[in-house]
């Protein structure tokens, strides 16, 4: 399996990113008989049923402990002690402490979502060349309506990637009102840059719930929550069309690895400096949920 790199915002250096289950990977993806019979398994909705389910369960509690000593998880960071999840799915979807990220404060500033690993686009017509056989996603593509992709034409687009081992609630990245959740149902396909192969396209087939924000700081933005492998659940715990405040939670993924998107307006936000020259080279930006990334521009 080849070597994925990312760039970490806060050692400032390029690193190897830790594959939870590289093995399973490389055989699922990197051989023909995985691709031909046990790829097109995990996409199936029972797969990662029984697998949410197994993790949900009592017997998974043991798995909690060996997996945050192998990814050096901070145990400081958890609003709960490790003795205290009933679960590994209720570890995965583990809150954390006040203090554990600090919100950009800047009024002009937009935040992470999430923590994970980002590639920002200033013009979304800018991506096509970073995936095969011409795919891209377009407005049309994430939002229900053509009235509300319109919006989007042309607009900066932020795609935040979560592995099993990051934090898994997702935030509002600006002060805003939210309107009424979609879910449009999908696949389960992992979205693991080695198990994608460049194909943008499972982005657009997976199960995923797209909310339209409202911001009076830069106008409308769509954000879109994606599920994967072994993600059957994607929960929102925000109130729609009641104001949301920067940073304050939006919702959850149960277990597996994720995606959210942000599609903003043309015009209306400038990505930062480190994200938009890592993702010219095709490499990821990791930043936690709440630091900057991006800035309001002007009206």
């Amino acid at each position: 399996m080849r070597q994925l790199l990312f760039f970490n915002r806060y050692t400032g250096a390029a690193e190897e990113e830790e594959i939870w289950g590289r093995t399973w990977l490389r055989f699922s993806y990197g051989t023909a008989v995985g691709r031909m019979a046990v790829a097109p398994l995990i996409r199936r909705k029972i797969f990662s049923f029984l697998l949410g389910k197994f993790a949900s369960s009592g017997n998974s509690r043991g798995m909690i402990a060996p997996f945050v000593e192998k990814y050096g998880l901070k145990k400081d960071s958890f609003e709960k002690k490790l003795d205290e999840f009933t679960s590994f799915n209720d570890f995965f979807t583990r809150k954390l402490n006040p203090f554990a990220r600090p919100i950009a404060p800047n009024a002009d500033s937009v935040s992470s979502p999430v923590d994970g690993r980002h590639l920002a686009y200033d013009d979304m017509r800018d991506l096509a060349p970073f995936f095969v056989k011409g795919e891209c996603i377009s407005p049309m593509d994430l939002a229900l309506s053509g009235e509300i992709a319109k919006k989007f034409e042309n607009g900066s687009l932020l795609i935040s990637r979560l592995c099993p081992t990051d934090y898994h609630r997702f935030h509002f990245p600006v002060a805003c009102v939210p309107e009424k959740t979609f879910l449009i149902n999908g696949e389960y396909a992992s979205i693991h840059p080695i198990a994608m192969g460049g194909r943008i396209g499972t982005f657009l087939r997976n199960k995923r719930m797209t909310t339209l924000l409202h911001a009076e700081s830069c106008g409308d933005i769509l954000m879109v929550e994606i599920g994967a492998t072994g993600v059957g659940t994607i929960k929102q715990t925000f109130s729609p069309e009641k104001p949301s405040l920067k940073c304050e939670e939006k919702g959850y993924f149960e277990f597996g690895g994720s995606t959210v998107i942000l599609m903003f307006e043309k015009g209306r936000v400038k990505f930062s400096d480190d994200i938009v020259e890592n993702t010219g080279r095709g490499m990821e930006t990791y930043i936690l949920m709440g630091d900057e990334v991006a800035t309001i521009l002007p009206k």
